[in-house]
C-alpha cells in the first residue's frame, strides 16, 4: 500500500497528505535529510491534523512515507521534541498515544509501519543525556530510537 492511500483511508487525516516532506514545519524539515529525496513518497503533520479532534492528548508530530517499490511504501514516525532525560516518560506516552491511534484510527498506516524502530525522536535542541543512561534503555525498550539533533532518513 502507498503512504498516500493509507493516509486517505483514515477519516482523522484524510485530507492531510503532502508530497515529499511538505507537511513538516520548515524548522523541523531542516532537521532531516536523506540520500534520495525521490524515495520520500509523502508526509503527514499528524499533530496538526488531530489537534482539534483530541485536544490535550500527547499526539505524535509527523508520519513520513518511504517508497519501497512503485506500489508499496513504509511509514516512519518522527517526533521533534526537547531531548532531556526528564522528557523520556512524555515520549513514551506520546508513542502509546500514536500506537493506539494507529490501531484504532489509522489501521492502513499501521500496516505499512515496519518493525525496524520506525519511531524516531529528533531533538529540538541539544541531546542532554547519554546513550548508556537508564532513560536511553527505557526508550529502547519502548521502541523509540535514541534522540538525535539531525536524523538521516534511510531511503534504500
Amino acid at each position: 500500500m502507498r503512504f498516500q492511500d493509507a493516509v486517505a483511508s483514515s477519516n482523522d487525516v484524510r485530507d492531510c497528505y503532502r508530497v515529499g516532506l511538505q507537511a513538516l514545519l520548515e524548522r523541523d524539515r531542516n532537521r532531516l535529510s536523506c540520500q534520495d529525496t525521490r524515495r520520500i513518497s509523502g508526509s503527514l503533520n499528524l499533530d496538526a491534523a488531530v489537534a482539534g479532534l483530541y485536544p490535550g492528548q500527547p499526539s505524535w508530530d509527523y508520519g513520513i512515507g518511504i517508497k519501497k517499490t512503485e506500489i508499496k511504501d513504509k511509514a516512519i514516525w518522527v517526533e521533534v521534541h526537547p531531548a532531556d532525560a526528564n522528557q523520556v516518560q512524555k515520549m513514551i506516552e506520546k508513542l502509546a498515544w500514536l500506537k493506539n491511534w494507529l490501531d484504532n484510527r489509522g489501521r492502513d498506516l499501521m500496516t505499512i509501519t515496519e518493525n525496524d524502530f520506525p519511531y524516531v525522536w529528533v531533538a529540538s535542541g541539544r541531546v542532554s543525556f547519554q546513550r548508556t543512561s537508564p532513560q536511553a534503555k527505557r526508550l529502547a525498550l519502548a521502541g523509540i530510537k535514541f534522540p538525535r539533533e539531525h536524523y538521516h532518513i534511510e531511503t534504500r
